[in-house]
C-alpha cells in the first residue's frame, strides 16, 4: 500500500519540483545571498555575530559558489539543495505511516495532502532559501529513529542529525525537545544519555548564541497584531520596554496557523474578512479544513491518551505528545516575529497526527448506524476535496512566485544598478545571472476559471 500512496501522491510532488526547477531565481534575495558568499570566505559563516545564523546553509552555498564550476551548476546545485529534502520528505513520510489496508492508504494520501497544502510547508518553497526544508526530513527522520529498536550508530546519527538541522537553521532546534518527549513517552530508541547529551547541546548553543552580540533589538522585522502590522521601530517603541506579551502572541500566532491557517505573520486576515461579511472561498477551505483536522487531531488524541495503560505509552499516543512539543517549541523560536514558514517543523507532526486522527475517525464511522455513516462519508470526502484543493494551490502558487521573479528580473533591473551602483561585486553577479532569470521557462500557472482561482486562492 505504500507504494500506491506513493503513485497517488507523485504527480503533486513531481508537478512541485519541476515548478521549482523552472523557476528563475528571486533578484531580490539571490543576487545579495550570493555577494555575501562571494565576497567572504566560509569561515566567516561561522561566526554568530549576527540576528539570523544559518552557518551550514551559508558554508554549503560558498561550497557551491566556488567549486561548482560554473555559475549554470552552481545555480542547479542550489536548486537540487531544495527539491531533493522535499522529495525525501514525503517518500519518508508515507514510508513511515507504512499503510497496509486501503483504508491506512486513504488516509495516508489525505496525510500527505496536507503535508503538501499547509501554510507552513508552502511558505518554505522559496528559493534559494532552502533551510527550513532541510530540517523537516531531518525531523521525520530522526523521530523514526527514536521509534526503532536501538542500534549503537542510532544515538550518534540523531545527533549528527540534530546538529545539521540546527546549522541550516535554529528552527531545528525543535528537534531537541521532539526527542526529550520521546524519552519520556519511552520510545525505544530515546535512551537517557542521548537525551541528556542534547539537552547539553542546547544550552551550549544558546550560551555560543548570546556571545555573538552585545545587544539585540526587541523586533527583527514586522510584527503582525490583530488586524495590522507593525514595523520593527514602531512595534520597539509600542512593546520596547516590556517586549514580552507581544512574543507571547507572536509565538501563539505560529501554533494557531499550523492549527488553523489563521492568523497569517499575526495578522487575522480572515476573521478580518468575516467580520466585514466578504471572505473568500479559499479562506473559508483553509480556515474549515484546517480547524477540522485540528479538531479530529484533538478528538483522536485524547482518545489514545485515555486508550493506553497508565505508564505505557502507544505509537499513536506518543505522536500526539510529539506533535503537541513540536508545535509549542516552534512557536517559542519565532518569538520576535511570526511567520508561516516557521511553523514548518511542526507541520511535519500535524501531517502525521492528522493521518491517525483520519483513520480512527474512518474506523469508527464504518460501525455507526446507517445514517451516521452516510454523514460521516460525505464529511470526510469533503475534507479530503479540501485538503486536495489546497494541495494543488500549493503548485499553482509556486509557479506563480516564478512568474514574478521572472517579471522581477525583467522591470527591476534598472532600478537596481541604480541602487547598487557602489556594489562592484552584486552588479556582477547580477549581470551574470540575468539570463537565467530573463530568459528561464518557467511553468506558467494553469489558466482555470475565475471560479477554481477563487476556490484555489489564486489571483
Amino acid at each position: 500500500m505504500s507504494t500506491a500512496v506513493l503513485a497517488v501522491s507523485a504527480p503533486l510532488v513531481v508537478l512541485l519540483c519541476a515548478a521549482l526547477w523552472r523557476a528563475p531565481f528571486p533578484v531580490s534575495e539571490a543576487v545579495a545571498l550570493f555577494e555575501d558568499i562571494a565576497r567572504n570566505p566560509a569561515s566567516r559563516f561561522l561566526i554568530p555575530e549576527t540576528a539570523y545564523y544559518r552557518p551550514l546553509f551559508h558554508v554549503t552555498l560558498s561550497a557551491l559558489w566556488h567549486h561548482a564550476g560554473s555559475l549554470d551548476a552552481t545555480l542547479a546545485g542550489v536548486k537540487l539543495l531544495h527539491i531533493i529534502p522535499l522529495v525525501l520528505l514525503v517518500v519518508l513520510f508515507v514510508y513511515h505511516l507504512r499503510p497496509r489496508t486501503l483504508l491506512d492508504a486513504a488516509a495516508a494520501s489525505v496525510a500527505v495532502a496536507v503535508l503538501i497544502g499547509s501554510r507552513g510547508f508552502r511558505d518554505n518553497l522559496e528559493i534559494p532559501l532552502s533551510y527550513t526544508m532541510i530540517g523537516m526530513p531531518i525531523a521525520l527522520l530522526v523521530w523514526m529513529l527514536l521509534n526503532q529498536p536501538p542500534r549503537r550508530w542510532h544515538a550518534p546519527a540523531i545527533v549528527a542529525l540534530t546538529m545539521i538541522a540546527i546549522g541550516f537553521k535554529e528552527q531545528g532546534l525543535v528537534i531537541i525537545p521532539l526527542v526529550m518527549a520521546a524519552w519520556w513517552t519511552r520510545a525505544p530508541g530515546a535512551g537517557r544519555n542521548l537525551t541528556a547529551a542534547l539537552a547539553a547541546l542546547a544550552l551550549a548553543y544558546v550560551a555560543f548564541r548570546l556571545t555573538g552580540r552585545t545587544s539585540w533589538p526587541p523586533f527583527e522585522q514586522a510584527v503582525g497584531l490583530g488586524f495590522t502590522e507593525l514595523e520593527p521601530r514602531e512595534a520597539a517603541a509600542r512593546f520596547g520596554a516590556f517586549p514580552f506579551w507581544m512574543y507571547a502572541y507572536t509565538a501563539a500566532s505560529t501554533i494557531a496557523n499550523v492549527l488553523f491557517s489563521e492568523p497569517t505573520r499575526g495578522v487575522f486576515q480572515i476573521v478580518h474578512h468575516l467580520s466585514e461579511g466578504h471572505p473568500e472561498v479559499w479562506e473559508m477551505i483553509h480556515l474549515c479544513s484546517s480547524a477540522a483536522v485540528t479538531v479530529l487531531i484533538i478528538w483522536w488524541g485524547l482518545r489514545s491518551l485515555k486508550r493506553d495503560p497508565r505508564g505505557q505509552w502507544s505509537p499513536e499516543s506518543r505522536v500526539f505528545v510529539a506533535m503537541l512539543v513540536v508545535l509549542l517549541a516552534s512557536g517559542v523560536l519565532s518569538f520576535n516575529y511570526s511567520r508561516d514558514r516557521l511553523g514548518g517543523m511542526a507541520v511535519v507532526f500535524y501531517a502525521l497526527a492528522a493521518f491517525y486522527a483520519i483513520r480512527a475517525a474512518a474506523e469508527r464511522m464504518l460501525v455507526a448506524p446507517r445514517a451516521r455513516y452516510v454523514v460521516g462519508v460525505v464529511a470526510l470526502v469533503l475534507l479530503a476535496a479540501a485538503w486536495q484543493t489546497r494541495a494543488i494551490a500549493t503548485i499553482e502558487i509556486a509557479r506563480i512566485f516564478a512568474l514574478r521573479n521572472q517579471t522581477e528580473w525583467l522591470v527591476r533591473l534598472p532600478e537596481r544598478r541604480r541602487e547598487f551602483a557602489e556594489r562592484p561585486v552584486y552588479l556582477d553577479i547580477m549581470q551574470r545571472m540575468i539570463e537565467q532569470g530573463t530568459t528561464a521557462a518557467p511553468h506558467l500557472p494553469t489558466r482555470y476559471p475565475r471560479w477554481v482561482k477563487r476556490t484555489l486562492g489564486l489571483p
